[in-house]
């Protein structure tokens, strides 16, 4: 299967009759085959829409998925949370190709209609695309309607700190991440390394040392901890290839000195790591050779 567990949360969100229960079973013990025989065997056990739903979770590629749930949309007979799942299906497998704006166009319908009781994965999924399309204020604004009692609320404010963290706002980063915590009661190991990042960006690297100290006891094997000690290394590498030169050229006694009038820009990189290695190539033959770090209008 192609996305693996992405959709699973919707559909049990819908109302468990026997036949869904079995196909659920089955999908979350891992045997997709199994569920694939239920959902052909026992469709006329599932309730209105279900069908559409697992059929889509099980297709083996996200084209196939796309036709299923667009064709389920486009049935007006379905209940309105059947419909709105299957949007935000739709909007979540667009997401996953990388086609953002395609994603946002399958959210605009119902972020237009101003309904009040909308789910708050709905704001979600529209503010994560609205930041990989570079509209990064839009985006906060689409994170910050999801309401607190919603369960998306936790992950919208995770975002909203991350987005902090880009713009370079690392104490409106922490109030994020802490709000995130308090929704989840108590910091998972993704908050935590998020709230590690903020104290990093602050220089408070005794809150961010206790910090990983914690994530090392509670959370081992995390991702949380793996990245923040990736983070570590590349920062390591980062401050050594921004430093000054240790042998700076020396300029012949018979020229007059320009140190310091000019800078030649030899390459721009939004990628870290091509910019470390850019610099490592060359660094020998340029011993001035060093790297600047800038932001453009939009925090990138």
């Amino acid at each position: 299967m192609w996305r693996r567990g992405l959709l699973v949360i919707m559909v049990a969100a819908l109302p468990a009759g026997a036949a869904n229960e079995s196909v659920a079973l089955l999908f979350g013990a891992a045997d997709y085959e199994g569920a694939k025989a239920a959902l052909e065997s026992g469709q006329e056990g599932l309730r209105a829409g279900e069908a559409t739903l697992w059929a889509a979770q099980l297709a083996d590629d996200p084209q196939e998925a796309l036709v299923l749930l667009r064709e389920g949309a486009g049935d007006s007979r379905l209940p309105a949370a059947v419909l709105t799942r299957m949007t935000l299906e739709i909007a979540d497998i667009e997401f996953a190709l990388g086609r953002y704006q395609s994603s946002l166009k399958t959210l605009a319908p119902m972020l237009g209609a101003s309904q009040p009781d909308l789910p708050g994965t709905v704001y979600l999924r529209a503010g994560l695309s609205l930041r990989a399309l570079g509209n990064l204020q839009k985006a906060r604004e689409m994170l910050a309607s999801v309401k607190p009692q919603d369960p998306a609320f936790m992950l919208a404010r995770y975002y909203l700190g991350d987005i902090a963290l880009e713009q370079n706002d690392a104490s409106l980063a922490l109030r994020y991440f802490e709000a995130a915590a308090q929704a989840e009661a108590g910091a998972g190991p993704r908050i935590a390394g998020g709230q590690w990042r903020a104290y990093h960006a602050e220089d408070n690297e005794p809150a961010a040392d206790r910090l990983e100290q914690e994530l090392s006891r509670s959370a081992p094997g995390s991702l949380a901890l793996l990245e923040i000690r990736r983070l570590k290394r590349v920062r390591e590498e980062e401050l050594a290839a921004m430093g000054q030169p240790k042998d700076p050229v020396e300029l012949p006694a018979t020229r007059p000195s320009t140190q310091g009038r000019y800078a030649l820009q030899l390459g721009a990189f939004s990628d870290r790591g091509l910019a470390l290695d850019f610099l490592r190539r060359y660094q020998d033959h340029l011993p001035d050779l060093h790297i600047d770090e800038v932001r453009d209008a939009r925090g990138q």
